[in-house]
């Protein structure tokens, strides 16, 4: 007998209350998917079903059964994550009914865009009408990814046409079959969970995307506890591996059920985001009610199904792709791009289908006219990886690093890697060298900005060679100076800044020239003079010929230089001046040790200041104090 293996495809049934889907799963498996006694009591599915059909050869499909009934809507659309193809379940004594055709349009707003459609109960009825039935149903698929597709009429009771629809269920997962990608992350929206003795909690569901092995850490959001997995079951059998479109059963002794409950997430840990504000590009159904800003909703996506209210943007809701943002009453986990309906709650209707775009701290505003062009950016490149990951750093506008960007978009961070590889081959975004990446259009601004507060600091400041990091960050900002500090230095050089270390940043292209360059020789030549007993401003100005106001620009030229130091208290020195005190503390500590005494008579200066001077070299870590001794650090630390 050969080893069955599981084909990577959930089937899934969709068709208006009673028209015999879960007869038709039971006649085609052999196994009824109806779990609760009153299911099976009332002759109707009222939560989801499985159960599983051999194909020959050792494959295996598996199925899930939705409710048909109107009021169970959110349970039809928790069935249909992970659905990689649908039965369309029409009774050929009935047509197509209401909840045939919402059921229809979950499916195709879900993305479930392969399936066949089975004209169940042909027993009740005449060749001619169920001719009548086809028709209906060719109009309703028409003009969709359904059109075309396989229509069998067949009946669950007395088997008529099963094999037929068998062998189409076949040729169909063989086409829908999903190869096992390694680009996104392991995500199981939760459908069931439950406390299982001697083992703890059980969670099961079909794996959307990505691979989990045995002992590896999940964790369950919005909730954030975690688990390792202690064992993995597909379709019921011990697996060791879970795959993208099998049914699933993760056991998580480390959590209780109830922190996994339905709509929950199962995911590595950090691999997914969750909130309770959507930003999102919604699409309104044909045929939905009026809708205004603030109406309450339900959203529907994965296993979850959150009541919110829907705001809409100041221009109406004209066309497709609205932007509009979602504000629930709780979290929600998605990734960019998700799928989502948005339902009416009461009476019960689909409203519109949408695309989750990213979480936001606060509803869009009227003049937030440039984060709504990104947006609209974003939603238009949502499925074109190199594209989308561009557009969501151009709407984030802040450097981001890759592992944040996965977890945005559900995706490895070696995926994203080659995404953000694509895009900067095209120009779309920069690195920025350290680790993060920002769009282009986020780069421009920011040189935009750096190469304006560069000018304008130039401009109030004509003496200065270099800029003060601090005058620096205070021009920019927190943020766009938290660009600037992790450039790599050719991208600074373009942008008028030569990095280097010390507190300040030369400035490309300034020169020392004319008077300046004079009175700036003078200047230095009084504190080379003067050793390490200098004069104080008034005495540099007397010796120089120039007012006191012009010593402090002086002073500030030099010291971009680096010609001159000061240790504080207004005192400036000549840097060849502490070098050469440097060198002699470096010949003393490598001798006997400090000798102060000795350091005043020899360079003819006095404790006043001799001590700042030691306590400076402290500071740039030539020296370092042990208790009441000094010791020798690095002697070639830099003193600027």
């Amino acid at each position: 007998m050969a080893e069955i293996q599981p084909i990577p495809v959930v089937v899934g049934t969709a068709g208006h209350i009673d028209h015999g889907k879960s007869a038709l799963v039971e006649a085609l498996c052999g196994e009824h998917p109806d779990r609760w006694q009153e299911e099976k009591d009332r002759g109707i599915t009222l939560d989801l079903g499985y159960a599983q059909m051999e194909l020959g050869d050792g494959l295996e499909v598996g199925f899930v059964d939705v409710p048909g009934h109107e009021r169970l809507v959110r349970k039809m659309v928790a069935g249909a994550t992970g659905m990689g193809a649908a039965l369309l379940v029409v009774a050929c004594d009935d047509g197509v009914m209401p909840q045939t055709r919402e059921h229809f349009e979950v499916l195709q707003v879900m993305g479930v865009d392969r399936g066949l459609v089975v004209l169940n109960k042909a027993d009740l009825v005449d060749e001619e009408t169920i001719v009548l039935v086809q028709g209906e149903v060719e109009e309703l698929v028409a003009g969709t990814p359904w059109e075309g597709c396989a229509i069998l009429a067949a009946s669950a009771k007395t088997a008529v046409g099963l094999d037929e629809v068998r062998a189409a269920i076949h040729e169909l997962v063989r086409k829908a079959s999903r190869e096992v990608g390694a680009r996104r992350v392991f995500r199981l929206p939760v459908q069931r969970s439950f406390a299982l003795h001697g083992a703890g909690t059980v969670a099961t569901g079909v794996c959307a995307s990505g691979e989990l092995l045995e002992e590896v850490k999940v964790q369950a959001l919005p909730g954030g506890g975690s688990s390792r997995v202690r064992r993995i079951q597909v379709h019921g059998r011990q697996a060791g591996r879970a795959l993208p479109g099998l049914r699933t059963a993760l056991n998580l002794p480390d959590l209780r059920p109830e922190e996994c409950p339905r709509g929950t997430v199962l995911c590595p840990p950090g691999g997914l985001e969750s909130g309770s504000l959507l930003r999102a590009s919604v699409t309104f159904l044909p045929g939905a009610p009026s809708h205004k800003s603030g109406a309450p909703i339900h959203v529907l996506s994965g296993t979850a199904a959150i009541p919110g209210l829907l705001f809409l943007p100041p221009e109406g809701v004209a066309g497709e792709d609205i932007l509009a943002d979602l504000e629930l009453a709780s979290p929600i986990v998605l990734a960019t791009g998700d799928r989502l309906l948005v339902r009416r709650p009461s009476p019960g209707c689909n409203l519109a289908r949408g695309r989750f775009l990213g979480f936001a701290s606060r509803r869009l505003r009227t003049r937030d006219e440039k984060e709504r062009k990104n947006l609209k950016e974003l939603a238009a490149n949502l499925d074109e990886p190199r594209l989308r990951v561009a557009a969501l750093l151009g709407w984030l506008e802040s450097p981001v690093r890759a592992r944040e960007l996965a977890a945005k978009l559900g995706l490895l961070e070696e995926a994203v890697l080659d995404d953000l590889q694509a895009a900067l081959a095209d120009g779309l975004v920069q690195d920025l060298g350290d680790g993060r990446w920002l769009g282009a259009a986020g780069a421009d601004a920011v040189g935009d900005s750096i190469r304006s507060a560069v000018a304008n600091f130039r401009e109030s400041n004509p003496h200065r060679l270099a800029i003060p990091l601090e005058a620096l960050r205070t021009r920019l900002g927190k943020e766009t100076f938290g660009v600037v500090s992790g450039m790599k230095p050719e991208g600074l050089h373009d942008l008028g800044l030569e990095p280097r270390t010390g507190k300040t940043w030369g400035l490309v292209g300034a020169e020392v020239l004319g008077e300046l360059a004079a009175d700036t020789d003078r200047l230095l030549e009084a504190l080379v003079d003067g050793g390490l007993a200098p004069q104080g401003l008034g005495g540099l100005a007397a010796s120089c010929g120039l007012g006191e106001d012009a010593i402090g620009t002086l002073l500030e030229n030099l010291a971009d230089r680096r010609l001159v130091l000061t240790p504080g208290k207004g005192l400036w020195f000549a840097t060849s001046a502490v070098e050469e005190l440097r060198a002699a503390v470096v010949e003393q500590l490598e001798g006997e040790g400090v000798d102060i005494p000795a350091l005043r008579d020899r360079f003819s200066t006095s404790r006043k200041f001799m001590m700042p001077l030691l306590e400076f070299l402290d500071e740039k870590g030539v020296t370092a104090r042990r208790g009441a001794n000094r010791v020798l650090a690095k002697a070639d630390a830099p003193l600027a």
